[in-house]
């Protein structure tokens, strides 16, 4: 049934497809992409919308759409009838609200604002123009939430709801990172178990009832906070400490308690008081098979599905149709205003706790960057990263003054004296680097497909190397990577600083493909701009402090366990990530001492089975299962030809000289680290010599 004033139908009468446009082109957008896929309501996806136009043509092609320069050129060219506004947290309001006044409903993807004021303007506006609002809250479709309300209103009264999430960052440990950086990844993902919470005391007897937080505690990495509704409790936590990594909403009433895993998109409960005898006995039994054969289902179905956002079609497949047939939307304006008010009350406690000075974690406010030296200036790329944080520590203790550039600044790090937000993939001002006496670019992509790397990797050093011309700065110190040279043909071969660039990058993943031709704008272009480069290619980089297996070592399993790859005599090349960056700042202090080239590799861990003794010296507690690595090339050629056969193959990898152990002569890398370690004009090298010793 379509609305009555035919809006969605074509000249003949007949029903027409949606026109839907995506605003926002990075992994969420993707995601919204492929759920699309599963979404029976017709539609065409015909624009797409980034600020970086690089990101929304990559997008635009896999949708077969039109990528815009401009919000107002999307609306005016294509004028969609759906909007999905998938931009990062904290810009979601600006495309929202221009998608409503170009007359389009709007998804917008968590959180749905961030605050209450801005919530209230969006649902006015789509009240005023009669247009509907969805916000990303997919959990409330997943078959695990529906299951649990369910099966919850045999147990009234309900009497508590707990929703409970524990995530794990991207880029490992999050103490790693400053304590602003740790507030903004929990915001980040707060939206999930509050909006959760607050569905199901909503649905749970609590529609009508003032929702108010009468209890909360938070630091930057978690977030404890009781809620009441009527006579319901609700407790809410969440934490990027906790592990395993979870995210689960149970109810307890007086008949009894049911938890949603939406992990594994299930619920588990026997549903009854457990107070008789055979109860108390029984209930464990029951839960423990429902766990058991329940998670294989779980497992054996996204096996099959490869879903990796349940509910999330579910919900774009609601809201479609109450689109087409004029319904209310699936998140009703209420909730979205509910939830927003409460995650606004959150993340100021929030941003509060990441400025609190403690003695253990002395941070500065935002905007008040530590005392600058009155040294040289060195501008420093990627200076949030796990190795350029360490960079920057060295150089400040070294009487430099550290400017950062970084998409997102972070103005908690004590080493780093000053920020410049910019994305190098679009382009750097020439002023950005006015003054600097050297250039550290640690910059690059980690993650992600080939144009990824294409843009923030290789774009980005070429748009690097041209604001260096423009500027007039001539010195450059570039961090490559071991993995950009080619691959011995030989087994006793020593690959060197002269050893040439790998001949086929891509067939080495896309990571060691975006570092090698990085590299290779900096060796071909550079002399052009008046640019002298030191190029750093540190092997696989460690943390003797926090162990953990190198990728090309191997995976952790489960608990202790871990796969390695090949055996314990095979060589291996890694490097401290401390040391690594006491070398980095030394060629940029030292720049006209240090070396064109460094192989960077610790000359004291040659084998695999080195580096796990180094690792047990620090605690490491893992026990190994060893793999043929020809085996494994010969695994992954098995399923590349299934998959082909399926029609969904991937670029083809070669997995056996990725992995296969390469040698190296290391007389460049044992001679820089000794000077390193022996300029002890320096107070950085202090600090590397403790940790050598």
């Amino acid at each position: 049934m379509l609305q009555r004033n035919g809006k969605y139908k074509n000249m003949n009468g007949a029903s027409r497809a949606l026109r839907v446009a995506l605003v926002g082109a990075g992994k969420m957008a993707g995601c919204h992409l492929q759920a699309l896929s599963r979404v029976q309501i017709p539609h065409t996806v015909g624009a797409v919308y980034d600020p970086v136009l690089g990101r929304a043509e990559e997008l635009a092609r896999q949708a077969s759409a039109k990528a815009y320069g401009s919000m107002g050129e999307l609306l005016e060219g294509f004028r969609p009838d759906i909007v999905h506004v998938c931009t990062p947290t904290g810009r979601h309001f600006e495309p929202a609200s221009e998608a409503l006044r170009g007359g389009a409903h709007i998804y917008v993807e968590k959180p749905f604002t961030e605050t209450g004021n801005e919530a209230r303007a969006l649902l006015e506006l789509a009240r005023q123009r009669h247009l509907l609002v969805c916000a990303g809250h997919q959990l409330t479709r997943d078959p695990a939430f529906e299951q649990l309300i369910a099966g919850a209103r045999h147990l009234r009264p309900i009497v508590q709801v707990d929703s409970h999430f524990a995530f794990q960052p991207a880029g490992g440990p999050v103490h790693r990172v400053s304590r602003s950086a740790q507030a903004s990844q929990l915001a980040d993902v707060l939206p999930h178990p509050l909006y959760s919470l607050i569905a199901a005391l909503e649905a749970l007897g609590a529609g009508e009832e003032n929702i108010q937080v009468t209890s909360l505690r938070t630091d930057p990495a978690d977030v404890h906070a009781v809620l009441r509704a009527g006579g319901i409790t609700g407790r809410l936590s969440v934490t990027l400490r906790g592990r395993p990594v979870a995210s689960t909403l149970t109810a307890t009433g007086e008949g009894g308690s049911l938890t949603a895993d939406f992990v594994r998109s299930m619920v588990i409960g026997s549903a009854n008081p457990g107070t008789g005898p055979l109860e108390k006995v029984l209930d464990p039994i029951v839960e423990g098979w429902q766990l058991g054969w329940r998670t294989a289902i779980a497992v054996l179905r996204r096996l099959r599905t490869g879903i990796d956002y349940p509910g999330l079609a579910e919900l774009i497949s609601a809201f479609y149709r109450a689109v087409v047939e004029g319904r209310q939307s699936p998140v009703e304006p209420r909730h979205l205003l509910r939830v927003t008010e409460v995650y606004e009350g959150l993340v100021a406690n929030l941003s509060a706790a990441s400025q609190r000075t403690t003695r253990s974690h002395p941070t500065p406010r935002p905007g008040a960057p530590a005392a600058a030296p009155a040294g040289p200036l060195a501008v420093l790329t990627g200076a949030r990263g796990f190795l350029g944080s360490r960079i920057a520590r060295h150089l400040a203790a070294s009487g430099y003054r550290v400017r950062g550039i970084s998409r997102s600044p972070d103005h908690d790090l004590p080493h780093v004296h000053e920020w410049l937000q910019a994305d190098l993939a679009v382009g750097t001002p020439s002023e950005a680097f006015d003054g600097a006496d050297v250039v550290i670019h640690a910059a690059a992509e980690t993650s992600g497909g080939y144009d990824a790397h294409q843009r923030n990797s290789i774009d980005a050093t070429r748009n690097l190397l041209r604001a260096l011309r423009d500027s007039g700065v001539t010195r450059l110190v570039h961090v490559s990577s071991l993995s950009t040279l080619q691959p011995a043909a030989l087994p006793w071969e020593r690959l060197d600083e002269g050893t040439r660039l790998a001949q086929n990058p891509r067939r080495l993943g896309a990571y060691t493909w975006g570092k090698t031709l990085a590299e290779g704008v900096v060796t071909s272009s550079a002399g052009a701009h008046g640019v002298e480069a030191r190029i750093i290619r540190p092997a696989a980089l460690i943390d003797l402090s926090e162990p953990e297996l190198p990728g090309l070592v191997g995976r952790r399993l489960f608990g202790r366990w871990h796969l390695g790859f090949g055996r314990p005599a095979l060589p291996i090349a890694v490097c401290d990530v401390d040391r690594c960056a006491a070398v980095i700042a030394w060629c940029a202090i030292r720049f006209d001492q240090a070396p064109p080239v460094v192989n960077l590799v610790d000359p004291e861990i040659t084998s695999r089975r080195d580096l796990l003794r180094a690792f047990r010296a620090k605690g490491w507690r893992g026990r190994m299962v060893w793999v043929p690595i020809g085996g494994i090339a010969a695994a992954y050629a098995l399923v590349r030809s299934v998959m082909s056969i399926k029609g969904g193959a991937s670029d083809k990898l070669a997995v056996w000289s990725i992995l296969r152990p390469q040698r190296y002569d290391v007389s460049v890398s044992r001679s820089v680290l000794e000077v390193v370690r022996r300029d002890v004009s320096l107070p950085r090298i202090r600090v590397e010599r403790q940790l050598t010793a």
